[in-house]
């Protein structure tokens, strides 16, 4: 019976300490990636962005997904593959104002996926 017991204890113990590390981690990579995309943002803005900088976001994207791909499904952060190309592409293009509402999507997808997968009410009910 203590057995029983305590080996129910040390799992919820351990499924705990998972659920918390998951959460640290998820949140501390796209806030990150939240910092990386607001500075390509500003680049944008004042227009002195370009194709290296797009493409050194994506390397850093890139970097950052082969940790998420274990926390999170592939389906949720495929958005974020899209979104960058596209506005890579018209960094390619020097189109700034085609640009700039790709990577405001982008920074509202750092906030949006995260808090999907948090374990709160609104994701319960």
């Amino acid at each position: 019976m203590i057995r029983t017991i305590a080996s129910i204890l040390i799992t919820l113990g351990l499924i705990l300490g998972v659920s918390f590390y998951e959460n640290y981690r998820v949140d501390k990579t796209f806030d990150e990636l939240r910092s990386a995309f607001e500075t390509l943002h500003e680049k944008t803005e004042l227009g002195t962005a370009n194709y290296n900088d797009g493409v050194a976001a994506r390397d850093f994207w890139d970097e950052k997904k082969e940790t998420l791909h274990f926390w999170l499904p592939h389906g949720a952060l495929q958005e974020i593959d899209f979104q960058l190309n596209e506005a890579i592409g018209f960094l390619y293009l020097d189109d700034y104002e085609g640009a700039l509402p790709k990577i405001e999507v982008l920074i509202g997808l750092t906030d949006a996926i995260p808090h999907s997968y948090k374990f709160d009410v609104q994701n319960i009910f």
